[in-house]
This record gives C-alpha cells, sequence and structure tokens, in this order.
C-alpha cells in the first residue's frame, strides 16, 4: 500500500512542468504532515489535546516495515511534541525519499532545468499520468461534484487545505473548493482518537507554514 505521503506529492505535482504547484518550504510541511498522518492511521501515533496545543506522542514504535515510516517513528521518539514541532520535524530530508520512490514506481521521472533560464533545478515530470489523474479525479469528485469521500481521500483533503492548495487542484470557485475542503476535513468519518490526530495535524501544518512564512518576511524586511 502506498503511503499518504507518495499521494500527496503526486497530487502536488504538475505534471507536465513537473513542478510543484506550492513553494518548496509549504510542498516540505505538508510531507512532513502527511507522514504524520501515515502514522495516525496505523495508530503509531496519538494526540493529547486539542488543536494547535495538541501534542503527539508515539505509541507504538515497532517497526511498521515500511523504511519511511520507520524513519518518521524513530525521529519522534520521546517526549510527546506540539504538532506543529512534529510537523517540522518530519518534513527535513523526507522530500527526497518520497520522490525516490515515485521515480521507482514508474509514476515521475527526475529531470533536470533551469530556472529562469540560469539556477539548475531538478524537476519531476509525469512518466505515467494516469494514476495521478484518477486521484485528482477522485478529489474532484469529493470537492466539487459533492462525492462522498473514503478516509484516504479526508486525509489528502485536509492536507491540501492546510497549505491552500485545494484550488489548485480542483477547477471551480476557490471559496467554495475551500469550503467544501474544510467540510469534509471536520466530518465523522473516523473514531475520535484519529479524527483530534488528524485535526493536530492540519492545524500543525498550517500553523508552521505560517511561521515559516512570517520568518521570511522578517528576513527580507
Amino acid at each position: 500500500m502506498t503511503t499518504v505521503a507518495e499521494d500527496l506529492v503526486l497530487l502536488l505535482l504538475d505534471p507536465e512542468s513537473g513542478r510543484s504547484v506550492v513553494d518548496s518550504m509549504s510542498l516540505d510541511l505538508a510531507i512532513g504532515g502527511a507522514l504524520l498522518l501515515d502514522l495516525s492511521i496505523r495508530e503509531r501515533v496519538t494526540a493529547d489535546g486539542e488543536g494547535a496545543t495538541a501534542r503527539l506522542a508515539v505509541v507504538d514504535g515497532a517497526p511498521t516495515g515500511d523504511a519511511l515510516l520507520d524513519d518518521a517513528l524513530a525521529r519522534l521518539a520521546g517526549t510527546p511534541v506540539q504538532a506543529q514541532k512534529a510537523v517540522e520535524r518530519l518534513a527535513r530530508r523526507t522530500r527526497g525519499p518520497v520522490f525516490d520512490r515515485l521515480v521507482e514506481r514508474g509514476l515521475v521521472r527526475r529531470d533536470r532545468s533551469r530556472l529562469l533560464g540560469l539556477l539548475p533545478v531538478t524537476i519531476w515530470p509525469a512518466a505515467d499520468g494516469g494514476p495521478a489523474k484518477e486521484l485528482r479525479g477522485r478529489v474532484a469528485a469529493v470537492l466539487r461534484d459533492g462525492a462522498g469521500p473514503d478516509r484516504r481521500l479526508v486525509l489528502l483533503i485536509s492536507l491540501l487545505h492546510a497549505v491552500k492548495a485545494e484550488h489548485k487542484i480542483v477547477s471551480g470557485s476557490r471559496r467554495e473548493v475551500r469550503a467544501r475542503a474544510d467540510e469534509v476535513a471536520e466530518g465523522d468519518w473516523a473514531g475520535p482518537a484519529v479524527r483530534k490526530a488528524v485535526r493536530s495535524v492540519q492545524i500543525g501544518v498550517v500553523v508552521a507554514v505560517s511561521a515559516a512564512a512570517g520568518a521570511g518576511s522578517a528576513g527580507n524586511s
């Protein structure tokens, strides 16, 4: 089974340009949040408290059988941490392994390009666009057409909402798409413990993105 992190990156990559539809900071933080959700639905991580003040803790550190998730578990070992800090911790140096998996699965390819014709950058255009197209279609059916989501779509939509990327994935009214995404993320779709963890992670991503953006603005002033 693929991870939430892999599916999220597929959604956030433009299949033709091979570039993320969100900035690199938001991409990394979204991946960190996705890894936390992967661990939450496997009941390896739980949230104590609500919202921005919730603290996330590892409750089962046994190997998952997935190297990416096992590394995430190891990074979270120890005392509980606030959701924002957990997101930031898992955002570091995890983009590469997720992209490598997509390359190994034959979904994207690793190419080189130049930003503004000057700076060399790595891009990730689609090698097999079918899975990403199908996934985007399922997200659109929920956010634009009102279809009921399964648990995995709820997790993905909650992260798209956290980095304000819904309208970059789904055509239509930005306001209506965001409102529907918020409704989906808040819905009664799982047990209380999992819902609480997911909500804490979503808020943690939002706070982390805002904090990073604020630090960037201060540095440029």
